[in-house]
Parts: structure tokens; sequence; C-alpha cells
């Protein structure tokens, strides 16, 4: 009879702290991979005025899809293999930026926004470089 009672005692503590063990883990994951870890600053890619061969054209466009669908890690993914082929396509590392900065990376995001601004530069493209002013500024006061 004592033997059940410490039995049943034993089982429903093992069974609070499970169910508080799995809520906490459910919390940290929620956090990492859901909602928690997004904040959607930027809702749409930037597209691309330049000349692309047709492996990075489809990979721009496979990264713009992605980003749409809400898809940013996979968005991600695709950019950089286009960045692969072309290390100096402004418009992959302004969206990249700006995928970052949906996922919360600000320091990643600030890195790539800033590269795409000096690419945009080196391209004598203006109005490039005044998209990544105003994205930065809004990625600042969407953090304040």
């Amino acid at each position: 009879m004592m033997g059940d009672v410490e039995t049943g005692n034993l089982l429903t503590w093992a069974g609070a702290i499970a169910l508080i063990g799995g809520f906490g883990l459910a919390a940290m994951i929620w956090a990492y991979t859901g909602a928690g870890s997004r904040a959607v600053v930027f809702t749409e890619p930037v597209g691309t005025a330049s000349t692309l061969t047709d492996a990075i054209a489809q990979s721009f466009a496979d990264g713009c899809a992605a980003y749409r669908k809400g898809k940013f890690k996979q968005a991600i993914a695709t950019f950089n293999l286009a960045l692969q082929e072309n290390t100096n396509l402004a418009e992959a590392h302004h969206n990249l930026g700006r995928l970052q900065a949906n996922l919360k990376k600000d320091n990643e995001a600030v890195r790539s926004l800033v590269r795409a601004g000096e690419l945009y530069l080196e391209a004598e493209n203006g109005a490039g470089y005044e998209a990544i002013k105003a994205d930065l500024e809004a990625l600042k006061q969407s953090r304040a």
C-alpha cells in the first residue's frame, strides 16, 4: 500500500515536471523559428535592374518568390546562390539585408545593406542608394 502511494506521487511529480519542461521547450522553439524570431519590416523584395545570366536570374527570381511567400530563410539561401555567381549584385545584397532584418538579424542586415549601398554607388545607381538609406532608417525606426 505504501509503495503504491509513493509511486503515485512520483508519477504525479514526474508528469508535472515533464509538462513544465515541454512548455518551456515549446516556447523556445517558437521564439527561434516562429513569430517570435520575426519582425517583418520589409514586405517586398527589390527587383533587379542588372543584366543577369540565366542561372543568376533564375536564382534571383526564386529568391524573390520565396521572399513574397514569407519563406525568409529559403530566400536567403537562394540569394546567396546568386551571390556565389556574382558577388557584386547589389540587389541581392539589398534583399539579403531586408530578409535578415525581418529575421531580427540586425547586425547582418546592416552589413548587407551597407554593401548594397556601396555597390549602388559604384554603379552610379542613385535610386538604389536612396532606397538603402530609406531601408536603414526604417530598420532603425522599427527597433526604436
